[in-house]
């Protein structure tokens, strides 16, 4: 088991609160870490993030051949407005899309799940772990009674 990587699971949305420059920490704390961990199993899924976009996009201008220049204006005029809007598959693309539903399932269906699936390791679940820390002269660190061993 690895703590430190359990550690940066728990906190991973955690904000730093840094203004912006150099800062020097010297800090010791206690850290607690109690309760259950689940690991599932590895996966086999559906590539989503790991699509390469330009690539992509590249080879379907060069498949479109004679309607290339209409298909790439199209398609900068769809990447403009989604930036401009911030939108993502929600209330305003079900305005501009008559059938959204249909059209998600076709790309998520007819196109993502035929890609080659892509091992994925399995998800660690945190839900029932509890982190605390405490600063050194506030936590009661108990006198180590043992021998040291170098490994």
């Amino acid at each position: 088991m690895n703590a430190k990587a359990l550690l940066a699971k728990c906190w991973k949305n955690e904000e730093a609160d840094l203004a912006p420059g150099r800062h020097c920490i010297d800090e010791e704390f206690v850290v607690r870490v109690s309760g259950t961990v689940e690991k599932c199993d590895d996966e086999l899924a559906a590539p989503t993030v790991s699509i390469p976009l330009i690539a992509v996009l590249a080879l379907f201008w060069e498949k479109c051949g004679i309607v290339r220049e209409h298909a790439l204006a199209m398609l900068r005029q769809a990447l403009q407005e989604a930036m401009t809007s911030k939108v993502k598959e929600d209330g305003h693309i079900t305005g501009h899309i008559k059938d959204i539903e249909a059209a998600v399932k076709a790309i998520r269906q007819d196109l993502i799940a035929s890609l080659p699936k892509m091992h994925r390791d399995g998800k660690v679940l945190l839900d029932d772990l509890q982190v605390e820390i405490m600063p050194m002269e506030a936590a009661a660190v108990p006198e180590f009674g043992g021998e040291l061993v170098a490994a």
